[in-house]
Formats: C-alpha cells, structure tokens, sequence
C-alpha cells in the first residue's frame, strides 16, 4: 500500500477504536458480507483494505459477532489473511471453523500453536493431510494428549525430526507409544519408546475382564492401579481420583483405557460400596459415562501425573 494509503488506514483505525463494541461488530459484520459477495481476488487493493480494517475492527467486538463473523471468514481465509489469523487465535469456539477451514494458510497456523492453545492445536490436528510444518510444531509444542491426536492422524505428515522430537519428549505415554506403532512412515532409527509392561499390553477386553473381577471382589484400589497403569499414568492419581471421590475422572480413565461402560459402572458400584456411599443412582453411571465429551476426557486425562520410571533394581 501507497504512504497515503496507510495514513488513512492509520487515521480509520483510530475512528474504529472509539465506536462502542456493537457498532463495531455491526461494521466487521457489513464489510465481511460486502468482501463476500464481491469476491475480489486476493492480494489485490480492495481485499487488502477490507481485510485490514475487519482485523482492526474484530478486537472488543461481541462474542456472537466473532462467531458469525468467522464462519464467513472461514471460507474466504486467502482473501482475508489477516482477519483469519486474529479468529484462529480466538477462544476455540469462534477459531474452531477457521483452523479447519481447508484453504487456511499453513504458515498462519502454525503461528497459532503455542503451549497455551492445546484446544486449538488438537483442533488443528483433525487435519487431513496435515502438514509437515504443523505436524513438527505440534510435536515440539503440544502436551500428551495432543500429541496423541497428532500420531493417531495417519495423514499427519511427521518428520524424522518431528518424531525423534515425541520420543525425546514423551517417550514414557505407552498410549503414543502404541499409536506411533500403528505408522508405516515412523523411521527404523527411532529412539526406543519405554516398553509396556504385561499390564499396559493387555487388550481392553483382558483390561476388563481384570478390572470387572476386581471390583466385585470388592478390591477397587487394584481395579484402578490396573487402569491407571494401562494408560501409562502414575497409581497415585488414581488413588487420589478415589479419596475425592471422583467419579467422573474415573470415567474419563476408563475411556482412554479403551473398557466399555459396563466396567465402569462395576468400578463406581465397588467404590461407593467401600466407601459407604449412596447406590441411588449408580444405575445412570453408563449413562454418564457415554455422555462425556472428548475434549472434557482429554482435560482431565492429561492432567494425571505420568507414570513414574521404575527404579533400578
């Protein structure tokens, strides 16, 4: 842009800044309809422009006009690069459609990920191919869970560097052990992921028959060692998930333990008995078992300690 260009835009800014957030939602609102039916192509003057002044424009306005706004923005994110960049780093709920939008430059979002935005990153993961870019920066920034999405995605396109990047990391997660196992593009020359014990090899079908036997036998504390050990996290988060009671954390195990709902409700039947609880509605258990989200699985999940490294003997 011409040095009179960017002084009007500079003086526009200015003007933008001072109207109250709903006119200036209103404004984001009309210029993304205009630059959506006029369809200019990108990079030239009149999408520049408009792109400029929406991104200016988005910072205070109304959540419900982010929303709206972004799914237009969603589809026309190489004629509103900018604007894009500013709604992908939003909270997930307005960036969720545009870090999926398929033209979506991989350069803005790999400038979205940080260690901050695991929501956003694991959104970014469901990307199918997923670049080399995003899946290394994935690697190197994202948590266990994260990370898990990531290796599970076959059409993450993973570097040798980028998987030397999560053995160096998070070596010791059987459960990415496990799936990076999966991959026919992980290199010969990987370092060495921690060996899964008997336990954590066990198939959900065995893990459940163990788990089941256990709990009616009344010996829940085993029961959930047995899981937490499967999930490649530490016996002590179990058991503090048991001293306060934590039914839906039990939950949130069993689901990445990969054991069906009928397990569950034997382990929350077997606690509350031990505990002198009430039964009243242990029966809606598998209900609220099949009800929890993924992303609400994950929050608690990656939360737990890893398990510890065994000790020499």
């Amino acid at each position: 842009m011409d040095t009179r260009t960017t002084s009007n835009l500079d003086a526009l800014a200015v003007a933008i800044g001072q109207l109250p957030p709903k006119l200036r939602g209103a404004l984001v609102e009309e210029l993304v309809n205009e630059l959506s039916s006029a369809r200019p192509e990108p990079g030239t003057r009149k999408a520049s422009i408009i792109d400029t002044i929406v991104m200016q424009a988005l910072a205070e306005t109304p959540l419900s006009t982010r929303v709206r706004t972004s799914n237009k923005v969603a589809r026309a994110t190489r004629i509103l690069p900018q604007s894009a960049r500013v709604l992908a780093s939003d909270v997930i709920g307005v960036a969720e459609v545009v870090l999926l939008a398929p033209d979506m430059d991989d350069g803005l979002l790999a400038e979205v990920c940080a260690t901050d935005r695991q929501d956003h990153m694991r959104v970014i993961t469901k990307r199918s191919p997923l670049s080399t870019i995003l899946a290394d920066t994935i690697a190197e920034l994202g948590d266990n869970g994260t990370v898990l999405m990531l290796v599970s995605n076959l059409g993450a396109r993973l570097s040798k560097a980028g998987f030397e990047t999560i053995a160096a990391r998070l070596g010791s997660d059987p459960s990415i052990a496990a799936a990076i196992s999966q991959r026919g593009d992980a290199p010969q020359t990987l370092p060495r992921f921690a060996r899964p014990t008997r336990e954590e090899q066990l198939s959900p079908e065995e893990l459940a028959h163990v788990v089941t036997k256990l709990s009616d036998e009344g010996r829940v504390q085993e029961a959930v060692d047995h899981l937490m050990r499967a999930i490649g996290r530490d016996q002590e988060g179990g058991r503090l998930i048991l001293e306060r009671g934590d039914e839906k954390a039990l939950g949130a195990v069993c689901h990445v333990a990969g054991v069906e709902a009928s397990v569950y409700e034997a382990v929350v039947v077997s606690f509350r008995k031990a505990t002198g609880r009430s039964m009243d509605d242990v029966r809606k258990a598998p209900v609220r078992f099949r009800l929890m989200r993924p992303a609400e699985i994950d929050r608690i999940v990656t939360r737990l300690p890893m398990r510890r490294a065994r000790q020499p003997a």
